[in-house]
């Protein structure tokens, strides 16, 4: 029987010596393990940080030439200073021609209409004086008409300038903004040297070209 108790006793004294050590390291007070811990973490954080590093880098910037052409069509010039290439004298040339057009048709418009009021007051009134010096020293009627269509061709012609400026205007943007990210090597070379060709029974001599591009 005393045997027996110190055989349990043993068992006993063994199993609780080796759950020890394993209270000892989960225990709270163990700096060890929250180190550990804090060094997990960081390294998550760490991980985390230069995963989106990583994704920026990824989609770099690219140059949009359809934001370039919708930009010059609501506004002229806008498409020139987002390529950021020359447009501090494009868009003055644009606004410049674009003014100067605009007055040239204003000013042939109103002389049209006085030309033509004077033109109807003249033939309606078998050629009596309108009262106005610019009118009545042509005493031909028809002489009114041919200044009439001149200042109306005149106006008719700044009208078409401007579309063509306008458009001219959102070609030169989209065009620059295709060839943004166009690089164009250094190593431009052209190679210049004799060629023989034989075809069959007939040959002849010629000179080839070759420029490098790239």
């Amino acid at each position: 029987m005393r045997a027996f108790l110190f055989f349990i006793f043993c068992v006993g004294f063994f199993e609780l010596a080796a759950q020890l050590p394993e209270k000892s390291v989960n225990a709270p007070t163990d700096t060890g393990s929250y180190q550990s811990k804090d060094t997990t973490a960081a390294i998550v954080i760490d991980k985390s940080i230069s995963s989106v590093g990583n994704d920026a880098s990824v989609a770099p910037y690219k140059h949009s030439p359809k934001k370039a052409t919708l930009l010059s069509l609501c506004l002229p010039g806008a498409g020139q200073v987002y390529n950021r290439k020359n447009w501090w004298w494009k868009v003055p040339i644009i606004y410049g021609g674009g003014a100067a057009l605009i007055y040239g048709a204003v000013f042939y418009s109103s002389n049209y209409n006085d030309y033509r009021k004077a033109y109807e007051f003249k033939v309606l009134n078998n050629n009596a004086p309108v009262g106005d010096v610019r009118f009545d020293r042509y005493n031909d009627p028809a002489t009114l008409l041919s200044i009439r269509n001149s200042y109306r061709e005149a106006r008719d012609q700044c009208y078409i300038g401007l579309g063509v400026l306008y458009a001219l205007q959102i070609v030169d943007a989209a065009v620059e903004a295709h060839f943004f990210d166009f690089n164009v090597s250094e190593d431009l070379s052209l190679n210049i040297q004799p060629q023989f060709v034989m075809n069959g029974p007939m040959s002849y001599n010629g000179v080839q070209l070759t420029l490098k591009l790239k």
